[in-house]
């Protein structure tokens, strides 16, 4: 059996059975393998200019770009003779839209938290790179993607052919995009990896970047990673071709060339993992026509206890990441402090002497450039610092996840039963050690308000000396303002990933229990559906989902035969 008509035959059973999201996936899947289409996800953390680079990449500003996270649902970049979009919503309905709105869909600023229900956003674009079948997917932040933030994402990951890994010059390669990177190697083994904003950059700092990263990847990885591509969204869009840019056009193409073997590969891992999910079903609804109605609702309340055992447990968690969060707070107060009192005096007396530099060169527009020099250097130390408190926080983290991750997987123990298909769907297990499982939030802040020049500096008839002077007041004020208010935010930040991140790992085990207890809910309705209708209903119910074993290539019958 060819892999369409596989396809075709998950999506008849699927429909047959009332299981839309199969059978929704089969039929986009069944579409674009037959179109030769396949994606191209590009993922990485916040800032990095993901949108950007893939407007830069299409040749048009199709994807709102921001100082915010401006990604809320994934947003799929397809080929089209002229520019149109359209949206499709948790109802399963398409809607043309307006390319110039589709900010209004895919921003966190007009769609909070995708308050409006987008599942998904198609841009058709004229552009020569997606001609031959390639998709570009825009994605939600780091983590999103592999981490499961959302439903759509979550459902989105099979469908992923090869990732566009978006990483930072400065600092070079964090822990989290480790982790992306990680995930992503699991589900695929196309990787394209870019330092994009490569522009703000001396050479020797990309070169140190670059193989910092490479090398830290092969070592993590533990295999061969393709090098890193230095490119600039913003040099391509107002220069053109520099730096790596045709390198990464050029990879780009080749996977394009690659496509016939691309769609296959994504064939071979949909069908089993469409055809497990439909099976999973069957069982679940055959194994509640053939108990018992009474044995049935026992199950299902003992499913309930189990969730309800499962809540108290989560619950009980709850102090153990409040004191987590407590002792990271601390932690980062006496960092903050540490960081403070190492940093001022050197970024201090660098500021001091770009001041001097500029005092004859350009005296007219010195405190403007003493404010920018303040706003520079901070950044670059908060940065550095953050990155080097970065596994520190995720330490802490860890640690208490290894304590929840015990505990979950105990619980997981005690209920999972093979014999039961509800169950056996249940993951075997945590991972005992959970890195961040959300993208930071943090952003450098410059305190706008608080960089105008003060009057002194502007007075006329103070000596340079008295001017340079009172320039180099201000600025250090600025500077050290500028140092605390953000080595603070870094710390709130690293907290909140804590926070959301637990939030998330009990989001999972709570999502998985109630979709056990849903499906079998539903398949008690089902099976007292057709008891009522008597005997005969019941026996052509159990040869019908015998037929879609048979058709499904799985012959044998799974319990007692329906002559028992």
């Amino acid at each position: 059996m060819s892999g369409a008509e596989k396809l075709d035959t998950i999506i008849g059973i699927a429909d047959q059975l009332g299981v839309e999201r199969v059978a929704q996936e089969a039929k986009d899947l069944r579409e674009r393998l037959s179109e030769g289409r396949f994606f191209v996800a590009c993922v990485g953390q916040f800032k990095r200019g993901k949108s950007s680079l893939l407007n830069a990449l299409v040749g048009r500003a199709v994807l709102p770009v921001g100082v915010i996270p401006v990604t809320a649902v994934i947003t799929v970049l397809r080929f089209g003779d002229h520019l149109q979009a359209r949206v499709r919503f948790a109802t399963g309905d398409w809607r043309e839209i307006e390319p110039n709105t589709l900010g209004e869909f895919v921003s966190e600023t007009e769609n909070p938290e995708n308050a409006k229900g987008v599942t998904a956003v198609e841009v058709f674009v004229p552009s020569e790179l997606l001609r031959h079948g390639m998709c570009l997917v825009d994605t939600p932040g780091l983590g999103s993607v592999f981490a499961g933030n959302t439903a759509a994402t979550r459902e989105f990951v099979p469908q992923i052919d090869a990732a566009l890994v978006v990483l930072g010059a400065d600092p070079p390669l964090s822990g989290a995009e480790l982790e992306l990177i990680e995930e992503t190697v699991k589900q695929i083994d196309r990787l394209v990896l870019v330092m994009n904003k490569a522009d703000r950059l001396t050479d020797d700092e990309r070169a140190e970047g670059r193989a910092f990263a490479e090398k830290v990847l092969r070592e993590r990885l533990r295999r061969d990673v393709p090098a890193v591509l230095e490119v600039s969204a913003k040099e391509r869009t107002s220069i053109g071709v520099r730096r790596d840019w045709g390198r990464l056009e050029t990879t780009l193409r080749a996977l394009a060339d690659e496509r016939t073997d691309v769609v296959r590969q994504a064939e071979a891992r949909a069908v089993p993992r469409l055809r497990g999910a439909l099976l999973r079903e069957i069982d679940e609804r055959e194994g509640a026509l053939r108990r018992p109605q009474e044995q049935s609702a026992r199950r299902i309340e003992a499913l309930r206890q189990s969730i309800g055992h499962a809540e108290r447990t989560l619950g009980e968690l709850d102090y153990l990441f409040k004191a987590v969060q407590d002792n990271l707070g601390r932690a980062y107060d006496r960092e903050a402090e540490k960081f403070l009192r190492e940093v001022t005096p050197t970024v201090t007396r660098d500021l001091e002497h770009r001041i001097d530099a500029d005092a004859d060169a350009d005296a007219k527009h010195l405190p403007t450039l003493a404010m920018e020099g303040a706003q520079a250097l901070a950044r670059q130390a908060v940065e550095s610092w953050r990155a080097t408190m970065e596994p520190v926080a995720e330490k802490l983290y860890s640690e208490a996840v290894a304590r929840f991750a015990e505990i979950a997987n105990d619980f997981l123990r005690r209920v999972a039963d093979p014999k039961d298909p509800a169950l056996a769907a249940l993951p075997e297990s945590f991972e005992p050690k959970l890195r961040f499982r959300t993208r930071p939030h943090f952003y450098f802040t410059d305190m706008l308000t608080l960089a105008s020049p003060k009057l002194g500096t502007r007075l006329a008839g103070i000596t340079k000396a008295m001017r340079v002077a009172a320039v180099k007041m201000n600025a250090t004020e600025y500077l050290v303002r500028l140092l605390a208010t953000n080595s603070s935010r870094v710390a709130n930040d690293f907290s909140g990933q804590v926070l959301e991140s637990r939030r998330l790992v009990q989001a999972e085990l709570r999502d998985h229990l109630q979709a056990v207890v849903s499906s079998a809910e539903t398949a008690l309705r089902r099976a007292d559906e057709q008891r009522a209708l008597g005997y005969e209903a019941v026996k052509q119910e159990w040869t019908r989902y015998e037929g879609f074993r048979a058709r499904l290539g799985v012959h044998a019958a799974r319990g007692t035969s329906a002559d028992d």
